[in-house]
């Protein structure tokens, strides 16, 4: 047997007895005659079934009755408060004879959906209205039947029904399986309908159908039929295995058993079985060996289940109640058996009273009053009682108090009949039940009788066996009935002072804490006060033991364990004055403290997974569940507030630990509470728990605050009651990491400063912050901060500089590297200043390192004797290894090309002294207007033709803003500098033109004046043959911009021709092509010239001649005509003469206006739209005009 009974544990509960009524025999001549008294002795029940509201019984002498049930509740006059009890009644309402000849009833089997009934008797199955057993006539009668069953999957896992609405019957008859269906129409007649006919040559005496698959047991063994196909699957399993022909004494049993859910420690075996996953249900089937009796579970496909059952004397009836397992055993015993996914367990062994006579078992529906049929539950009025789990809103301050308002009634989650199951034990005459007892009468009765370790060890058990088939409402109700009677045992122990034990069960009792805070009233503010809570009635009943005598509301703590010692010690000792009571009874409310710490702490978990649960319909239910949202805000306000006293002040700590203190208050403030930030604050100033009243700031996004605190810490100011000493680095880590996040100015200025002093890196980074983010995103900084803003900044940056000296000169420095290139509209000179001279002496100091000094030297000297296609600068930056000497000469270049406002001058006889900073030279003297030295540098001493040649195209810039912004990539210290570079390009630009304006040259007049500069160093250190290389460079690039004679003008006269001869051919090839284009151009006019002539010529040709009287006047018409001939080509020759004479003058008019202003020449495409301009050809004109070098050739 298991170590453990089922809590509630079973019981056996008379009925009806005697069942069967006397009153059938009125009608017997003589019912005290012998024969009348032996035929009223050898009735039975043959048979038994309820729908909850009707007991029906099937008898052996053929006739069938109905007892109607009635419930009859009652107020419980134990109780202080009004509730319910129940007592039940049977009634004999109809009776009816089904066997003409006294033959016994074999099966009812009840159709409930149709509250209609089927009954077997004389191989006859025929329909009956319920329950006065009118026959169903249309509904055929069917005979030579073995049994009739229903789908068990329908009946007791379903709606009763299939999908249709019809319910499935199976009728097995000697030698073939009718499956049929039965309906309704609208006329509510039922229907009948055959579904299928299979045949079955071994016939059946025994069946279970579970969906499509029946088992079935005929006179020897079991065989599985697959209802789809009609397939018979032997188990070769015997009824018997002792050789005997099978007999009553052996009669098999079948039971369809649900599959119960594997646990965790059950899936590596599940996992071995794959046809059992897709399996619901197993069939328990018995098979006598003898001694003893096996119960072989079977699944639908024929393979036996990992399980075995053993009885020690064969079972007459085997049944399952949807919890566990049931059988009446031939020894007058009933076995319960719990039932695992691989194991089944005996729980429980009920010895039947003598003469009961049992026959057999029958799962049926609990039992209802017919006055709520179906489990409807009508309102409970205000004057009626309540129900023990309905859920009250109680006032802590009059618990007496009539008004108790029924926030959830118990009825709204009562459990339908058809889910909640019991087993009938029928005798010869006798009805019994076994099941389990109510919940809360049980543990009523336990509490009555003392047991309360048993009580304790039980609802343990219980809460490690909970049902995981349960319906939702059955779980729920379940869920509440547990938890309900966990509190009336926590109560109890609580009344006995028994903190321990009563903590350990109120945590899974799921009340409302206020009901416990209402015991620490010293624990509860004025804001947050427990003035009310919410229980289930009977709670409520059995909170009457522990309210004071002297008010209608709970005793203080210190009073309960006041009453309890004085109870059991006074007298004859004092609990004011005995020493050993005074120290048992700060043992007592220690453990009451612990007690109600853990309480809290289970009810902010309770909470937390509530809030994360997903499927809230098989979550336990807690207080919580019965709360609207600020009915829970309000009491997770009261636990949190009380749970923080707790931990502040270590109370209900078996030992005072300031580390865990700490841990916990850390834990606490970490998670979502409902404490208001002041009343936190409050209590961890009162404390002095400076550390964590710094990170409940952070978390309360009160960063000022935070870093005030952090700081005050940090300079010894205050001093925290746990950590005396501080973590320096771990408070500097979490100061600048808080600045980090921050974007207030204020906050960076005043801490950062701080800051500063205990770490000059951190401090420099955060004040810089906002300043190198600027510098990466320039022109979104320009559109933040006007120009007023930018010299505003300037000053409070001026200030930080000057307060930063004071502390550290070398951070002063760096803030100065920063803050001087982050403004976008501003340049102020003074940092600019004091920038390049922090970076001059710098790069001075590095250049006096021999070792550095050297690789400078050296990485020049490379350059110069190397053909590079890199510049001198980016030769440099790739040189170098990124440290910050390197650094350094890079971001004084950058500086001293991007700046507008340093005093060159200055620097230029500073760094004169540094021979190796050539370049930086280059770059100075370009500010200060020297071209010439400056090209002289970068194209002789550097040998820096790119740089050389960069400065004529940018107008005197050496290091261009995409070079720089190139290098700075790579080098994340340089790109602030850059950044500058790129800002400060366009007002560079425009100074650049404004001084080339002053001097009345246009751009391109400055870069041929430059390039002619350059030229001119070159050819003056002409003789060197490695400059001829960089001359022809630069004459092949810029051809365009440079006259070739005075170039050969500055030739010297020993550079032989094939130095210039690509620059001569393109030179003299472009001249050439300019000639050819302008005498092209020259006859294109010429022939538009002759066009205009050619118009003219026409037009006079057309106005035709004057007539005049002349001596010729009169003459032949011969002479006529040779007249108007000569008239006519002289007309012509003049014409002609006179454009001759015109194309002379538009060729001289013409030549003059190819040169525009100033001598230069005019383009092609404005010469050509100038003839174009005014001039169209006539339209009638088809001459095509070949020019000719002097004339026009007109044949």
């Amino acid at each position: 047997m298991g170590s453990q009974e089922p809590v509630p544990p079973y019981s056996l509960t008379p009925l009806l007895f005697p069942t069967l009524p006397i009153k059938d025999l009125t009608d017997h001549t003589n019912p005290a005659s012998p024969a009348a008294l032996q035929q009223n002795s050898q009735r039975a029940i043959r048979c038994s079934e309820s729908d909850g509201s009707f007991l029906y019984i099937g008898a052996s002498d053929g006739l069938v009755h109905s007892y109607r049930i009635q419930l009859r509740t009652s107020p419980r006059a134990s109780s202080s408060k009004a509730s319910l009890s129940t007592t039940v009644s049977y009634s004999l309402e109809f009776s009816r004879s089904i066997s003409n000849h006294a033959k016994p009833i074999e099966k009812i089997v009840l159709l409930r959906p149709f509250n209609a009934a089927a009954v077997l008797c004389e191989g006859v199955v025929s329909f009956f209205l319920l329950p006065d057993w009118s026959p169903v006539r249309s509904l055929p009668s069917n005979r030579a039947v073995s049994t009739v069953i229903l789908d068990d999957e329908e009946v007791q896992h379903g709606a009763g029904t299939d999908a249709a609405g019809m319910i499935s019957i199976c009728l097995v008859r000697r030698k073939n399986i009718i499956l049929a269906k039965i309906g309704a129409d609208g006329r509510s007649d039922l229907l009948w309908a055959t579904v299928k006919d299979i045949p079955l040559p071994g016939g059946a005496i025994f069946a279970r159908r579970f969906a499509d698959t029946l088992c079935i047991a005929n006179a020897t063994e079991y065989s599985l039929v697959n209802l789809s196909s009609g397939h018979v699957t032997p188990l070769q399993l015997p009824i018997s295995q002792t050789g005997e022909s099978p007999s009553a004494q052996v009669r098999p049993s079948i039971v369809a058993v649900p599959i119960q859910p594997a646990t965790t420690k059950d899936v590596t075996v599940s996992q071995a079985s794959s046809s059992a996953s897709d399996a619901k249900c197993e069939f328990l089937v018995t098979s006598h060996t003898g001694s003893i009796t096996l119960g072989v579970f079977v699944m639908p496909s024929g393979e036996p289940a990992p399980k075995l059952l053993e009885w020690p004397s064969h079972p007459r009836s085997v049944t399952f109640d949807g919890k566990n397992l049931v059988s009446l055993l031939r020894n007058d015993t009933v076995e319960v058996h719990t039932l695992g996914h691989d194991s089944v367990d005996r729980v429980q062994v009920l010895q039947l009273p003598p003469g009961m006579d049992p026959r057999f078992l029958q799962s049926v529906p609990e039992l209802m009053s017919a006055s709520q049929p179906n489990g409807s539950h009508r309102p409970r009025t205000a004057a009626e009682p309540h129900d023990d789990l309905d859920i009250v809103k109680v006032s802590l301050n009059r618990l007496s108090s009539a008004e108790t308002p029924v926030l959830r009634s118990a009825s709204e989650h009562k459990v339908s009949p058809s889910s909640k199951r019991q087993v009938l034990l029928c005798g010869k005459n006798s009805t019994s039940s076994i099941q389990q007892d109510p919940m809360l009468s049980w543990t009523t009765e336990q509490l009555h009788r003392g047991r309360l370790r048993s009580l304790r060890n039980s609802l343990a058990f219980s809460r490690s066996t909970s049902n995981p088939v349960q319906e939702r409402d059955e779980a729920w109700y379940a869920s509440l009935e547990s938890s309900t009677a966990h509190a009336l045992l926590g109560i109890e122990l609580l009344h006995r002072t028994d903190f321990g034990a009563a903590g350990e069960v109120l945590r899974h009792a799921k009340l409302d804490p206020r009901i416990f805070l209402a015991l620490f009233p010293s624990l509860q503010q004025v804001k947050h006060t427990a003035e009310e809570a919410i229980m289930p009635h009977i709670v409520l009943s059995s909170l009457a033991k522990l309210k004071s005598s002297a008010s209608d509301r709970l005793q203080s703590i210190e009073g309960l364990v006041a009453s309890n010692l004085t109870l059991n010690y006074c007298p004859p000792l004092d609990v004011t004055t005995d020493k050993a009571l005074i120290q048992l009874e700060k043992q007592l409310l220690r453990a009451a403290e612990k007690m109600l710490r853990a309480l809290l702490k289970a009810w902010r978990t309770d909470c937390a997974a509530a809030v994360a649960s997903q499927d809230t319909t098989r979550a336990p239910v807690w207080a919580g569940t019965f709360m609207d949202e600020l009915m829970l805000n309000n009491v997770n306000a009261c636990v949190d507030v009380a749970y923080l006293t707790l931990i502040a002040e270590e109370r209900g700590v078996s030992e005072q630990d300031g580390a865990a203190v700490q841990d916990e208050m850390t834990a606490f403030l970490s998670s979502k509470h409902a404490c208001e930030p002041s009343q936190v604050e409050t209590v961890l100033k009162e404390k002095r728990f400076f550390h964590l009243l710094a990170h409940h700031y952070e978390q309360a996004g009160d960063v000022e605050r935070a870093l005030k605190t952090w700081t005050a810490l940090m300079d010894g100011e205050i001093v925290d009651s746990f950590q005396t000493t501080v973590d320096g680095a771990a408070a500097l880590s979490k100061v600048a990491g808080l600045l980090k996040k921050q974007t207030d100015a204020n906050l960076l200025s005043t801490y950062g400063r701080w800051l500063v002093r205990k770490d000059p890196e951190a401090g420099i980074d955060i004040l810089t912050r906002q300043t190198a983010k600027a510098g990466e995103e320039p022109m979104q900084k320009s559109k933040a901060r006007s120009k007023a803003q930018e010299l505003e900044s300037i000053q409070a940056q001026k200030a930080i500089i000057e307060e930063l000296r004071e502390i550290d000169a070398d951070a002063a420095t760096k803030y100065l590297e920063a803050v001087a290139l982050s403004t976008n509209k501003v340049q102020d000179e003074q940092m600019h200043r004091e920038l390049a001279a922090a970076l001059l002496e710098r790069v001075a100091k590095h250049l006096r390192n021999d070792d550095y000094r050297r690789k400078m030297d050296g990485v020049a000297r490379d350059y110069a004797q190397g053909s590079y296609a890199e510049s001198f600068f980016a030769h440099l930056a790739l040189a170098s290894e990124s440290s910050p000497r390197e650094m350094d000469r890079l971001k004084l270049a950058m500086l001293l090309q991007g700046s507008m406002v340093l005093d060159y001058q200055s620097l230029l006889t500073a760094i004169a002294p540094l021979e190796s900073l050539v370049y930086e030279k280059a770059i100075i003297l370009g500010k200060l207007g020297r071209d010439s030295d400056a090209l002289s540098l970068l194209a002789v001493k550097l040998r820096d033709a790119n740089s050389a040649e960069a400065y004529c195209s940018q107008d005197g810039e050496v290091l261009s803003p995409m070079l720089a912004a190139s290098i700075a990539k790579d080098h994340a210290a340089l790109q602030p500098f850059a950044s500058m570079l790129r800002v400060s390009y366009g007002q560079r630009v425009k100074a650049h033109a404004k001084a080339t304006a002053q001097r009345e040259l246009s751009a391109e007049q400055r870069k041929q004046e430059l390039l002619k500069q350059l030229l001119s160093v070159y050819m003056v250190n002409g003789a060197e043959e490695k400059f001829r290389i960089a001359t022809a460079h630069l004459l092949n690039t810029q051809a365009l911009h440079l006259d070739n004679r005075e170039v050969l003008e500055l030739v010297p006269t020993d550079w032989s021709l094939q130095t210039l001869e690509t620059f001569l051919t393109q030179s003299l090839g472009r001249q050439l092509h300019r000639r050819r284009e302008m005498q092209m151009l020259g006859n294109i006019a010429k022939c538009r010239s002759l066009d205009v002539a050619e118009d003219l010529w026409s037009r006079q040709r057309a106005m035709g001649g004057i007539l005049q009287d002349t001596e010729l006047d009169g003459g032949d018409d011969g002479s006529r005509d040779a007249l108007e001939a000569q008239d006519h080509e002289a007309s012509y020759m003049d014409g002609k003469e006179e454009g001759g004479k015109g194309d002379a003058a538009f060729d001289a008019t013409y030549e003059k206006q190819q040169q525009g202003p100033n001598g230069v020449s005019v383009g092609k495409e404005t010469r050509i739209d100038s003839l174009h301009t005014g001039h169209e050809k006539p339209r009638w004109s088809a001459i095509v005009h070949p020019g000719t070098d002097g004339g026009y050739d007109l044949t």
